[in-house]
């Protein structure tokens, strides 16, 4: 395989908006898992999970919510979910706003327990099953356990298989960042998995730290008895396979024994999306 130079994304932030009266920073990050609420105006259009460490441009504050950009998205978050100062959140004067409050203060309260989280969570199909106890997800620049609870709704895994020594892999992966944000703000029933294949588990870390991933991955030392996962994975990488949650392969970058590519899977993805929305349309709320 002919090798590429690799790609590493830039989070380009622009457009910043600076609001009178106290000064706000340039960007904000998150110190806590929150969720981001993509807004067309005054509208909420949908919402996407950022883990712990996101950099977020920031536009203003409103309320309890800071007005941020996300690569290319707009949306909000809640200000208590950033290393925003207190004041600035508040959007008062430091002398009003009152002496700092230790980090405790800064987190939000936790969320009542319902039936669903008050009880350890069953898996409830194949795919989770697979997946139950395997998976981490970068959490204040760390691979963390990943909460498999998470995975409750989704019905289309895009099971990434890379490396970071991979040159084609590392041009690939940028562009799949991004249509990972804009998928998951319109699909929340989709999930990529990446399933590593760098020599070490901190080679592994720093290549999911570095091209930013969103998404949870196979824990490094679990890979090899993933076979429910890795059954998937053709002779090559990248190599990117979308199946449904009870395993079946839906797109598949080797096709008839011939490497078409990931970005076929990628435009495959997007169309049986999009017919799955117009069956099953999204609920108002």
């Amino acid at each position: 395989m002919k090798l590429f130079r690799g790609a590493i994304l830039a989070v380009l932030l622009a457009g910043l908006v600076e609001p009178a009266g106290a000064a706000l920073p340039e960007a904000i990050t998150l110190t806590v898992a929150a969720k981001l609420e993509l807004t067309r105006g005054d509208k909420v259009t949908g919402s996407i999970g950022l883990a712990p460490g996101e950099k977020l441009a920031l536009i203003d504050v409103a309320g309890d919510y800071a007005l941020v950009r996300y690569r290319n998205l707009n949306g909000r978050v809640l200000a208590a979910s950033t290393d925003l100062p207190r004041a600035e959140a508040a959007g008062l004067p430091a002398e009003v706003a009152g002496p700092p409050q230790p980090a405790a203060a800064l987190l939000p309260s936790a969320p009542v327990p319902t039936e669903r989280t008050a009880r350890a969570y069953v898996p409830a199909n194949a795919l989770e099953r697979a997946l139950a106890g395997k998976l981490v997800h970068l959490e204040n620049g760390a691979l963390r356990p990943f909460d498999a609870a998470r995975l409750a709704g989704v019905k289309f895994y895009a099971i990434y298989y890379s490396a970071s020594w991979c040159a084609p892999c590392r041009e690939f992966t940028p562009g799949l960042v991004d249509a990972y944000a804009k998928i998951r703000a319109l699909y929340p029933e989709f999930e990529v998995v990446l399933v590593n294949a760098d020599r070490s588990a901190a080679d592994m870390a720093a290549y999911v730290r570095d091209d930013g991933m969103a998404w949870p991955a196979v824990r490094w030392d679990a890979i090899r008895d993933a076979r429910e996962i890795t059954r998937y994975a053709g002779s090559g990488i990248p190599c990117l396979v979308l199946v449904d949650e009870n395993g079946r392969v839906l797109s598949d970058t080797n096709r008839w024994g011939r490497y078409v590519g990931p970005d076929a899977v990628l435009d495959d993805t997007w169309k049986i999306l999009r017919d799955y929305r117009r069956k099953n349309p999204r609920v108002k709320t």
